[in-house]
């Protein structure tokens, strides 16, 4: 059996590891996510990490669990210094990092999405970049798995927490079907 490395933001998302998988809470944030999932690859050193959590809709029609192949940093803005939206200076892979063939693109950053962010992007997260950068310069594979909780509108805030309490058994059942 593989050794499975599970990071989710917070309890309120995934309380307790599906069997046969180690869970890390990284809370909220890409600075938190970044600290906490290099902690856990460092000392676990799995096989395949998967990402889990909520997720604000930007593309309309998604809901659901879904599954993600791309993410963006949605609020790195250096363009003052000649920088494309969304890359870090001085690094030539960070607009994008893909990790599969899924086609949605999540778009990370450190702030709560009441809107749809500049950055191109089909759906909003607070952690998911930071898990991907990490897990790609430790070469482990990555899956990431996102509730769709709300539209990243005026009615996120409210939408997000009554979603919570779908979201992870709805990526439970996909555990049990497919992982």
């Amino acid at each position: 059996m593989p050794n499975i490395l599970m990071f989710v933001a917070m309890p309120e998302e995934m309380a307790t590891a599906p069997q046969g998988m180690i869970l890390v809470h990284t809370g909220i944030g890409k600075v938190n996510a970044a600290w906490r999932t290099a902690l856990a690859l460092a000392a676990h050193r799995p096989d395949i990490a998967i990402n889990f959590g909520t997720a604000g809709a930007v593309t309309k029609g998604l809901q659901g669990l879904i599954e993600v192949g791309a993410t963006v940093q949605r609020d790195m803005d250096v363009r003052a210094l000649g920088v494309p939206l969304g890359a870090t200076p001085f690094e030539d892979d960070s607009a994008e990092i893909r990790f599969s063939s899924a086609p949605l693109v999540c778009g990370t950053g450190d702030s709560f999405a009441a809107s749809a962010p500049e950055m191109p992007c089909d759906l909003v997260d607070m952690e998911l970049y930071a898990i991907a950068k990490l897990c790609r310069a430790a070469q482990i594979p990555l899956r990431a798995f996102k509730f769709i909780s709300d539209n990243a509108d005026g009615a996120a805030p409210t939408d997000w927490r009554q979603a919570l309490r779908h979201a992870q058994d709805a990526f439970l059942a996909r555990v049990a079907l497919e992982l």
